[in-house]
Parts: structure tokens; C-alpha cells; sequence
């Protein structure tokens, strides 16, 4: 795993969560909820954008990822949890309601 998180760390910016130690869902949740709150606070306009990435990059065969996955030595359960939530994992910030 740590082959794999020094390699992908160079090519993320700071606000992303995946494959970052001590950071998670959890985070970017609360990040979200802070950066709402302040919006309405401020009363000022926000435009979040959330994206289907299985969607959006369908012509992406997730065969060739999950062997590239175990090509650099991340381990089947890693492996398993990341195809799991590619497939079908869904997740939902609900706000004021």
C-alpha cells in the first residue's frame, strides 16, 4: 500500500481524500458541511458538482485497474473494498433536511 500511496500522492491535489492516510469520507463530509454552513452565513452562492466517475470514465475497463491494483502489490482485501464501492457504493450529504 505504500508503494501505491507514494505514487498516487504526487499526483493529487491537497483536497483529495482517496488513498490518503488519516483522511476519509468523514472528512470530506464535515469539510462540506462547513463549507455550506458558511455559504448561508455569508449568504453567498455555491455551486458543489459531485461526479459518477464510473460514469463518467465508462470506456475505463475496471478488469485492467484491478490487475494494475495487484501489480503493485495492494492487497486482494484493498482490492476487493475499491472494486465494491467502483461498482455500486453510493454516498449522500443531506443538509437542513
Amino acid at each position: 500500500m505504500d508503494r501505491m500511496k507514494d505514487s498516487v500522492d504526487a499526483q493529487l491535489q491537497d483536497q483529495q481524500a482517496g488513498f490518503r492516510k488519516d483522511s476519509s469520507c468523514t472528512d470530506q463530509s464535515v469539510t462540506l458541511q462547513i463549507i455550506v454552513k458558511q455559504s448561508l452565513e455569508w449568504n453567498s452562492s455555491l455551486y458543489i458538482n459531485f461526479i459518477d466517475y464510473p460514469k463518467a470514465f465508462k470506456s475505463l475497463d475496471g478488469r485492467i485497474v484491478w490487475k494494475l491494483l495487484r501489480h503493485y502489490a495492494v492487497t486482494e482485501m484493498v482490492v476487493n473494498i475499491i472494486q465494491t464501492s467502483y461498482v455500486g457504493l453510493q454516498c449522500k450529504v443531506v443538509y437542513g433536511g
